[in-house]
């Protein structure tokens, strides 16, 4: 190494070590939710430091890192920030996902155990650990990485692969890794309300997180459009600024989400609602129009009777048995039949 690449090295040390101090580098955490439970299930850690003329953002950080051979010292330095600072907001319930870069496992003084060591010293459990892998980075040597993981699994802790779906060499980190979580990359989450290619990219995943038993997350959720479209598909677990921008303290699921979702939710599983004054002729038009699923799905049979679930099916199917009957109100009939 010539004097000039020496200095050089030696300055980007410094100002390495420079931000690895907790008033260069904090950490705000981005919630992520079920829309099953109408909560926040875990909060994703995010390095974060004040506007810089070194760095334009934290990955030009972690680059240099890795370039001087510094990345398992910054990754540890984040992690423990992270770990600390969310300690006293976390509830037990509640996960805590931080980012893992595959190729620490080369860094010269990398050595497992770290983070074990460092949640012994709070209330938080290994099980409450996801370390999340960006699908960006390029694994150069996949069995000593999944060697890691499988330490890091009998101590506990969780694995999520990160923006899959965004290009590189998804379909081999899914099958050499076998994560816990998808977090489906924003790509194909934004519109995914208007455009059926990426539904059926999604549903694509969907079908390969069943058969891995790994949890399905979409990222990226910026619209109330998207956010039900997803409920409709079957996700539950959504990330992203419709719920909430990352920040510290981590967080809360805003009020008006849990109102929408539930208003969602009624809607995806009583997608017709029948009064007094519906008629058949009315019913059968709706079904013409319907392009919803019929399995598991109820029609909600609301007249001054009171209300009544019932096997979507059977309705439609009474209705087009009864259409001599157009513009009769069909709830009579329905209540008659069913009782």
């Amino acid at each position: 190494m010539s004097l000039a690449q020496q200095r050089e090295c030696k300055s980007s040390e410094d100002v390495l070590a420079s931000y690895m101090n907790e008033d260069k580098l904090f950490i705000q955490y981005h919630p992520i939710v079920d829309l099953h439970k109408d909560n926040v299930i875990g909060f994703e850690a995010l390095t974060r430091f004040p506007p810089s003329a070194s760095f334009k953002s934290p990955v030009e950080l972690f680059q240099l890192a890795a370039q001087t051979n510094r990345l398992f010292q910054l990754e540890k330095h984040t992690r423990k920030l992270a770990i600390d600072s969310i300690t006293p907001y976390l509830q037990k319930d509640q996960q805590l996902w931080v980012n893992l870069t595959p190729n620490v496992v080369h860094d010269d003084s990398f050595t497992p155990g770290f983070t074990h060591t460092v949640l012994q010293n709070t209330e938080v459990n290994p099980d409450q650990i996801v370390f999340e892998i960006t699908e960006h980075s390029a694994i150069s040597d996949f069995q000593s990485f999944r060697k890691l993981l499988e330490h890091y699994r009998e101590q506990g802790f969780k694995v999520a692969i990160d923006d899959v779906g965004a290009g590189y060499s998804s379909m081999q980190m899914i099958s050499e890794l076998k994560p816990d979580y998808l977090k489906i990359d924003r790509s194909l989450i934004t519109h995914i309300d208007q455009l059926r290619e990426k539904q059926y990219m999604v549903e694509a995943l969907q079908h390969i997180g069943k058969k891995l038993g790994a949890g399905i997350i979409a990222e990226g959720v910026e619209t109330e459009g998207e956010c039900h479209h997803l409920i409709q598909m079957g996700v539950s677990l959504m990330q992203g600024y419709y719920f909430g921008k990352p920040d510290f303290p981590p967080p809360p699921l805003p009020r008006f989400i849990s109102k929408q979702v539930e208003q969602q939710r009624n809607n995806h599983w009583f997608p017709l609602k029948i009064d007094e004054h519906t008629t058949f002729s009315e019913l059968l038009r709706w079904t013409a129009t319907y392009e919803g699923s019929y399995d598991h799905r109820f029609a909600m049979n609301d007249t001054p009777s009171g209300k009544e679930v019932l096997a979507l099916t059977e309705v439609v199917r009474f209705a087009a048995s009864h259409s001599e009957k157009r513009e009769e109100p069909i709830w009579p009939h329905l209540q008659s039949w069913f009782t």
